[in-house]
């Protein structure tokens, strides 16, 4: 019996650390846009932002969100843009086939009504990319820092 529990334990573990896409933490960003920078090393790369909204930086084709509780760091990047791409070159217009050549099977996938959302982990669980796709096509791309 025992020896049956551990290979059933050993068969679950196998499987849960295959079902995770893990990414590299260093291909979640936008161009230049990593979650988990600094305001000053965004600032330095982009300039200012076009406007501010209490928490969120607006540029002309993203928006950041600065995290409250720390406002010097980047939580989160969002794009509906096709102007950035990720660092395996994904961008807003592509194709959503593009996902699995470059990211795999995604972590979660979130059907809603204006869409669906595929969810990237990366492989210490610190950050995710998220692509929201519509029809087929990917129509929004946010990369965020998970605390």
């Amino acid at each position: 019996m025992k020896k049956f529990a551990a290979l059933v334990g050993g068969i679950m573990f196998m499987c849960s650390s295959i079902s995770f896409a893990s990414v590299p933490t260093e291909k979640i960003a936008l161009g230049k846009i990593v979650p988990g920078m600094t305001t000053a090393e965004l600032v330095n790369i982009c300039g200012q932002p076009n406007s501010k909204r209490g928490e969120d930086w607006i540029y002309n084709n993203f928006k950041v969100e600065v995290d409250d509780e720390r406002p010097n760091i980047v939580e989160k990047v969002v794009t509906r843009s096709g102007a950035l791409v990720t660092p395996d070159g994904v961008a807003v217009g592509q194709n959503a086939e593009v996902l699995n050549k470059a990211y795999g099977k995604a972590d979660d996938v979130d059907v809603e009504r204006d869409g669906t959302e595929y969810e990237y982990f990366s492989k210490d669980r610190t950050m995710k990319i998220t692509f929201k796709v519509f029809n087929g096509v990917i129509s929004k791309i946010s990369c965020k820092v998970i605390y």
